[in-house]
Order: C-alpha cells, then sequence, then structure tokens
C-alpha cells in the first residue's frame, strides 16, 4: 500500500467522525498554579521531543513530529482537567492535578494507529460527567483496541474490543469481540453507542496536509489553544476593580484588580483597613526567609502608600509563588505581580484571616464583615 494510502486508512478505519471544533481549552476549576505546572510539563516535553514541526522529506511529507499536541479533557468529570500531550510516533503522556502536585496517569506510550503504522492519530469521546481516550494499533490485524478513562489518581481502562477479519478463514470473516467475549455486529454496535452515544467524538490526524482528512481536528491548533488557555491564568490581565467595598456595613476605600472574576488586594491596604478589630495583622518582611510574616490579631504598622488609588488602564498580571506565613505558618494563597506589588485573593485572605468574604451583585459591591 502507499503511504498516501496508509496515512488515510486512519479515518477510515475509525468511521465518519462526528468531530467537534477546535477552540479555546475549557479550564474548568484549574487553579493558576494547576495551569502554571501544565504549561511547565508542556515545556519540559517541547525539550524532550522538540518542538511541532511536519515533515518535508518525500513520502512523509505534512507528518508531524516533535510535541504536536496538547489538549485539557476532564476525564473524571471532577471538573478539574487533565493535561493530555502527544508527540506523534514519539510518545504520548497524560498528567492530573490535585492537592498542588502534578503526577502523571499511565496510559500506552504511543498515539494510536488504527490503520497502519504511519497513520498515528489520537480519538477522545468527551461528555459532561467523563471522556474515554480511545488506543490501538492496526485495528483490521484483530489487535485490541481499548477505552481509557480516569479514576481516582488512576488511568484504567473501561472496555477493550476487537473488530477484525479471520484472515485463515477461506473467505476472510469479521469477527468482533467486546472484552474478551465473540459478539454479533448488533451487539457490538449497540455495546459502543451504549457507553459513547451521548459523547463527542474528537479525532486527531498527526499528518498535515496533502493526507489529513478534512474531518480531523488539528493537534497543533490543540496545542495553540491549550498554551493560550493556560496562560489566561497564569498571565492573565488585571483590571482595576469598580466594585464597591463595605467593612461591617461601612464603604471603605480599597483599590482592587479584577482578574479572571475575582478580586485581588495588597496585603498592607487590607491590614491597614482591619486595624483596630478583631481580624487585624501586622504585616512585616522577612528578609532572612525570603518570604512575607502575618502577625494575627496584632496592630497594623504603616508605612505609607497605603490604600492608594490605582493608576488607570489594565495591567500584565503574572502569576507569584509569593511566600505567606500567617504566626509561623504557611499559607497557601493565589498571588498575581502587578506593577512591581502583590495581589492576593480576596476571598484566599478572608478564609486564612477570619474575616467573611460576600457579595451583592444588585450593588455590585464586596460585602467584609468582621465579628
Amino acid at each position: 500500500m502507499n503511504k498516501i494510502g496508509k496515512a488515510m486508512l486512519c479515518t477510515v478505519l475509525t468511521g465518519a467522525m462526528a468531530v467537534g471544533a477546535a477552540g479555546a481549552a475549557d479550564l474548568g476549576s484549574l487553579s493558576p498554579q494547576g495551569a502554571k505546572a501544565y504549561l511547565n510539563q508542556i515545556t519540559t516535553l517541547q525539550n524532550k521531543y522538540g518542538k511541532a514541526a511536519a515533515r518535508t522529506d518525500d513520502g512523509f511529507k505534512g507528518l508531524l513530529t516533535g510535541l504536536s499536541m496538547a489538549k485539557l479533557v476532564d476525564m473524571d468529570g471532577d471538573k478539574i482537567p487533565e493535561l493530555y500531550c502527544a508527540a506523534a510516533h514519539q510518545g504520548q503522556h497524560m498528567y492530573s492535578y490535585a492537592d498542588g502536585k502534578i503526577y502523571e496517569l499511565i496510559i500506552p506510550k504511543g498515539v494510536s494507529n488504527f490503520g497502519t503504522d504511519v497513520s498515528p492519530c489520537t480519538q477522545f469521546y468527551v461528555g459532561k460527567d467523563k471522556a474515554y481516550l480511545v488506543s490501538g494499533q492496526e485495528v483490521m490485524n484483530n489487535n485490541p483496541v481499548t477505552f481509557w478513562t480516569k479514576q481516582g489518581d488512576k488511568a484504567v481502562v473501561v472496555l477493550t474490543y476487537t473488530d477484525g477479519f479471520d484472515w485463515d478463514a477461506e473467505t476472510p470473516t469479521p469477527v468482533k469481540t467486546i472484552n474478551g467475549q465473540s459478539v454479533t455486529a448488533e451487539e457490538f454496535s449497540s455495546t459502543i453507542l451504549d457507553l459513547t452515544g451521548d459523547m463527542d467524538e474528537q479525532y486527531y490526524s498527526f499528518w498535515e496536509s496533502p493526507y489529513n482528512s478534512d474531518r480531523a481536528l488539528s493537534p497543533r491548533a490543540a496545542l495553540q489553544d491549550t498554551i493560550a488557555s493556560l496562560r489566561r491564568l497564569t498571565n492573565p490581565t488585571a483590571k482595576v476593580s469598580t466594585h464597591k467595598v463595605t467593612l461591617n456595613g461601612e464603604s471603605v476605600k480599597l483599590g482592587a484588580y479584577t482578574i479572571n472574576g475575582s478580586n485581588y488586594f495588597k496585603l498592607r491596604d487590607l491590614a491597614k483597613a482591619l486595624d483596630g478589630l478583631n481580624t487585624n495583622f501586622e504585616v512585616k518582611w522577612n528578609a532572612a526567609q525570603q518570604r512575607i510574616d502575618l502577625t494575627s490579631k496584632t496592630a497594623y504598622t504603616a508605612v505609607g502608600g497605603e490604600q492608594a488609588a490605582l493608576p488607570a488602564g489594565n495591567k500584565a498580571a503574572s502569576l507569584t509563588n509569593a511566600s505567606v506565613y500567617l504566626d509561623g505558618k504557611p499559607l497557601s494563597l493565589t498571588a498575581y505581580s502587578i506593577g512591581g506589588n502583590n495581589y492576593f485573593k480576596l476571598r484566599d485572605l478572608g478564609d486564612a484571616l477570619g474575616f467573611g468574604v460576600d457579595w451583592n451583585a444588585d450593588t455590585m459591591t464586596m460585602i467584609l464583615t468582621v465579628k
């Protein structure tokens, strides 16, 4: 078979794909810290496999090499998407993020080749509360196809099928199995439909023109969309907040930035506003430990410049690893560096320091309460 035929056979054997449109990746409830971990992992794999490029040599023109695909997909419906990465023939990987750490899920090392060894592709079924990665090699030779998902902290197989032929028969006869048991064509179709019927089938080919099917999604487009979406969490645009702020019912002037729907404040601005109340706290820079030390129920010492009006206009923000301790214990806070200052998520600070944070959508007011 010529190489064009081999490249197209992957598409033929996977059937008429109901391909979903490519676009911005769904971040779900992924934290900015998780986004940074995923971006770092993409960079690590680019260093390992090289960046995406299409081959130009005869017979393989358009075959992708290097890290060609990255995709965010919620495999188990927990609202925190996994990161899938693939470098065509060179390998594929899947990662998850939980408890402040990224870890790898063990999946088949190579991408699928449903048709032949030169038809690399990736296939997903994506639903509302789960997703499946489909893995298989040269299906017509009776090799198994497996459906992978995530359960707990592991990748697991939920279904295995074969859909090939009895090549030893006088006339090659179709042979179909589900989880090792022979089934009829009707049983086969019914089982696959029961598993995937309400899901979106997404098929990516690692061939670009001239051999690729126009029904296939682009791995490189998915990679670009994924990186751009992750950077919206790690390097977002900060907008000066126009929301009002009240503290125990009284209006207060506190400059804040709005980032991805949440409000971020400077520690010293809040410390001055809360001074004299039950949740007051002191702010000190610990040069020896290179960290910010907060001391609860302690009068705040002003340094000047607190609660100053913020300059107009949007600002570039970058996720920061600012180390903050409260009474000698580390805090887990989301913070961004904006114009040389660190701004912290208001609800994180409320949880850590013990003041209430509420929102009045009718008056566009952030409501802070101290008992």
